[in-house]
Parts: C-alpha cells; structure tokens; sequence
C-alpha cells in the first residue's frame, strides 16, 4: 500500500478505505469513488438522527456511533467489544420475538441476539419495532432495520442494526387512536341521543335532501335508512309544496316551531305531525343544512277534536239549562208574586178578625183562650213578614237597577240610627271606619245594610253591649265593605248554607227571621256583579263582607241610568 495514497480508517467508523495505484485515469476515478463512497458511509455512521450499531458474527458491539450514543446514553466505549445489541433491548420483546420466528419460519429460534438478526442472516429483509433500554433505565420504541455483513466469499462477519427513535411517531399514533376513539364514542354518543329521540328525527343539505335519519323516521315512512338518506325530504308528506315550504322558512329564519304536516307511508299510512327544525353549521359556521324533528300529534289531534265537541256540547247543554233555569225562575218569581198577593188577603181577614175578638170577647175569654188567640195572632204575623220576603226576593229580579254614585257613610249610619230606635232598650255601639263611595242601585244596597246590620243586631242580643264595626277600603279594582259582630257566630262547616232561602243556622226560638234576608243581599249584589261571603265560629261573632266592582275610568255613572 502506497502510504502517500491511502487513508487511515474514520474513526469508530469500522471500516477501511482502500487506495488505488494512479497509473491510468480510470484508476484515478475509481480511487475518486471509492473516497467519495468512504465519505458518504463515514456521514450516514456519524450521523445524530440515526443508531448505528455493527456487531461481529457473534453479536458482540464493534461500532457504535454518535447516533446510537446520543439516543441510548452510552459511551461507545462503554458497550463496543462488551455486550450485544439484545443486552439494550426489551427481554420481553425478545422471547415474543423468537416465539413469533420460531411460528413464522418452522424453526426454533432463541431469544437473544439471535432473535434480532434471524431473518437478516437467512438473506431477509427485516425492518421491525422494538422497545430500547437507555443507561439511565428509560425505553422508547424504536424502528430497527437489520443487514448482515459478508466477506468476499459471501460469509457473515457481521451485522448492521440502524434504527431511529420512534417516539414521535409513537405518541401521534396514540394520539390518532385517541382521537379515532373520542370520535367512535361521540358517533355513538350522538347516533344513541337520535335513536333515543321519541321523534322522528333527520337531517337534510340545505337543498332539502336528506342525509341522516333515526329509526323512527324509518318507522314514520316504512323506509329504511338506505332508502331514506339521499332522497328529497318533500317526498315522504302528502302536502310536498307545503314541506319544501318549511325549508325554505328554516333557511331564512333560522328555525320553525309547530308547523304542521301530514307525513305519508310508503304503505299508505298517514300521521299528522308537529315539524319543528332548525339551521346547523360547521366549525367555520358554514351552513350544512337542516335538522328536523317531527312529532306524532295523531293522538293529540283526536284528543282535541274530542275535547273542542266536548266543550261544544257542553256550552250548548249549559245554555239551554241557563235558558230553563231563567224560565224556571222567571215562573216562580211570577209564581211567589201572585200567591204572596193572594195570602194576604186571608191574612188581614184573618189579623182584623183576631183583633175584633180581642177587643169585644177578649175580656170574656179565659187565659187559655186569650192565649190561643194571641198564637193566631203571632202567627199570622209570621205569615205577613214571610210573605213581605217572598214578595222582595222575588221583586229583586224584576225591577231594573238604577246606578248612581253612592255616598256609603250617610246610608250606613242612616240604617245604623232606625236600628238603634227599634232596640231603644238596648246597648248597641256602632264602630264606623270611613266607607269609599260605590255605583250601585240606592234603594237595593240599602236593603244589604239594613239586612246585615239588622242580623248583627239580632245575634248580639246575648251581649249585654252589642259592639258592631262596619269598615271599607278599595283594592284591585272592587270596594269591599264589611260587618263584624261579637254575636252567636256559626260553625264555618255550614258556611255554605248562609246565602240559601230559607236557610238557618240557628234555631227558631233563639233568634227570629224566616232565613231569607242574607239571600236577599246575595241576590241584590249579583245583580250588581258583586259578591258577598261570610266568616265565623259558634259564639265568637261573625264577619259579613262584600264586595262592588269599581267602574272603569271612563265610565260616568249618572243619576238614573239603568241595567
């Protein structure tokens, strides 16, 4: 060898460059190649990027480059001519690896180095994965491609493992499978909200065509999915301008509620359906197209149906019963009118009579005949007060009502004053509270004060001092007045029965009256669309209020004006 003309070996290079003789000019540009060959092997071995380890015939480290020492921590100094490249590789991969060899080829292979290089030394390509152990004890997988290195005569001397770390790669996989599963569940996730929908539910591109469903579209149409997805959405209603209609709507306003259709089978069978939907975008809010749900409102239809003839029927039952009920009314107000008129004729034969026989017989008459006589009397008394009720209560329904602006205080303390003349011989305290004025018929609410208070008076008479507040104020839109007295009261569970004629809560001998009065007032405040009720418990008084609507801002009430 020429020393002038040959090279000594690259360092940790493994391999010896050799020279050429000049004597010719293709010795020259093969000596070229070669040095250029020898530059380019020393790069690829001394290269960072790259693990390139050579090992003899027996495995045992001969090379080890930059590379290799960067990603697995050792020096080369440290593995060369001490271990093999099984020694920096997962044990575990090793014996899966031969395992796996051993099946593949039909021929036991032992795990170790000879489970890396197999396929290498049987002439086979064999690139593969494997996890390296780095000095400080870490892996990362890596990606081998394995060559073995034969002499001239076509012998191994060795073998050449390059690889590059894989992590990267690894982690961007993992990643992708990742995100491969979050997309699969939120695919479920989204396909089970659709098919746990009670509606039929679809998806359509803005032109209407449909491009997804959910199993009770299918059911809707007698359609499957396949045969749904593609097709005009217009075509599965039996009004198809009116569903191509409500595209158009959803585009241009974005959504539409309750707008009813009538979806058609491919059977035949119809369904009315609540249609409701709306617009959907992409990330870069690009329109995409429409998502509809429509409801079966079969049953709700029918239910509606039967529920509007209902109420018809109802109204047209309730009609004619008011209707009777006014007749019915009208001919016992007629009736009560007449026979009040009639009895009392008899009666005042029958008082003037038993008032002849006192004054001439009445000295000649025993006490059990006087007393007799004064029970004729007393009770045609009652008969004449009963029939004087009669008489008003039926009179309340016939005579017009003649509104005015009333003066509440002056009338209340008017009334209050004859009921004191009346019961001269007793106490009586009236409490008054400022009263507001109210519309209403003059000679009707008198009758509901005389009523009241004249009921508060009779059931105090146990009271040695009958304490009676009278009081009133305005609030949502009505004036309510009310009564109070610390009277006989009544048990509340008889509160119903306070307004019917001839109802008592009380007996007879204990208190007077025929039981009509309050009914009376119930009446007179109906007819000025008021109301009246009542509160109470036994011998602890009782509270009577009522209540007139106040008339409108606008609404002038004029001396004389009627209802």
């Amino acid at each position: 060898m020429n020393p002038e003309t040959s090279k000594p070996p690259a360092a940790g290079s493994g391999i010896q460059e050799t020279a050429t003789t000049p004597g010719s000019v293709p010795g020259l540009q093969a000596e070229a190649d070669l040095l250029k060959a020898g530059a380019l092997q020393s790069a690829i071995f001394n290269s960072a990027n790259f693990s390139s380890i050579a090992t003899d015939a027996k495995g045992v480290i001969q090379i080890f480059n930059v590379g290799a020492e960067r990603m697995l921590g050792y020096a080369a100094a440290d593995v060369m001519n001490k271990i093999t490249p099984a020694d920096i590789s997962d044990p575990r991969e090793l014996i899966a690896r031969a395992e796996a060899l051993s099946v593949e080829l039909g021929t036991p292979i032992t795990p170790g180095f000879e489970a890396l290089v197999f396929k290498a030394s049987r002439g086979i390509e064999d690139i593969y994965e494997l996890t390296y152990i780095r000095k400080d004890g870490s892996r990362f997988p890596a990606v081998v491609s394995v060559t073995a290195l034969r002499d001239d005569q076509n012998a191994i001397i060795g073998y050449l493992l390059i690889g590059t770390d894989n992590t990267a790669r690894k982690q961007i996989e993992e990643d992708r499978k990742t995100l491969d599963q979050h997309l699969r569940d939120q695919q479920f996730y989204t396909r089970s909200l659709l098919e746990a929908s009670i509606d039929a539910l679809m998806t359509t591109d803005p032109r209407g065509i449909i491009t997804d469903v959910n199993q009770q579209m299918e059911a809707l149409t007698a359609c499957t999915r396949d045969e749904l997805i593609g097709s005009p959405v217009k075509t599965y209603f039996t009004d198809p301008a009116r569903a191509e209609e409500s595209i158009k709507r959803v585009l241009s306003e974005k959504k539409i509620t309750n707008y009813e259709l009538t979806a058609r089978a491919r059977d035949g069978r119809e369904t009315v359906v609540s249609y409701n939907a709306t617009t959907f975008y992409d990330r870069d809010r690009k329109l995409q197209g429409v998502f509809a749900a429509a409801r079966d409102i079969t049953d709700r239809k029918k239910t509606e149906e039967a529920l509007l003839a209902l109420k018809n029927d109802l109204e047209n039952r309730v009609q004619q019963r008011t209707a009777e009920l006014e007749a019915a009314n009208k001919e016992l107000e007629a009736f009560s009118y007449s026979v009040s008129h009639d009895l009392r004729a008899p009666l005042r034969a029958i008082d003037g009579f038993s008032r002849k026989v006192v004054v001439g017989y009445g000295d000649k008459l025993d006490d059990e005949g006087r007393r007799q006589l004064q029970v004729v009397r007393d009770n045609a008394q009652k008969m004449g007060n009963l029939i004087d009720d009669l008489l008003a209560f039926s009179h309340i329904g016939r005579r017009e009502i003649a509104l005015q602006s009333l003066d509440m205080d002056a009338m209340v303390k008017g009334v209050a004053d004859e009921l004191r003349a009346a019961e001269s011989q007793r106490a009586i305290e009236f409490a008054f509270s400022p009263l507001p004025r109210a519309p209403g018929d003059a000679a009707m609410l008198r009758q509901v004060w005389v009523n009241l208070l004249g009921n508060a008076v009779k059931f105090s008479r146990q009271r040695k001092l009958a304490h009676i507040e009278i009081g009133g104020s305005e609030e949502g839109g009505e004036v309510q007045y009310w009564v109070k007295d610390d009277g006989a009261g009544f048990d509340m569970r008889y509160a119903d029965k306070l307004f019917g004629v001839f109802q008592r809560l009380h007996r007879q001998d204990e208190f007077e009256g025929t039981g009509v009065g309050l009914a009376i007032a119930q009446r007179i405040l109906h007819r000025h669309n008021g109301r009246i009720w009542g509160e109470g418990k036994p011998d602890g008084g009782a509270t009577f209020r009522f209540a007139l609507p106040l008339p409108a801002p606008d609404d002038h009430l004029s001396q004389g004006r009627t209802s």
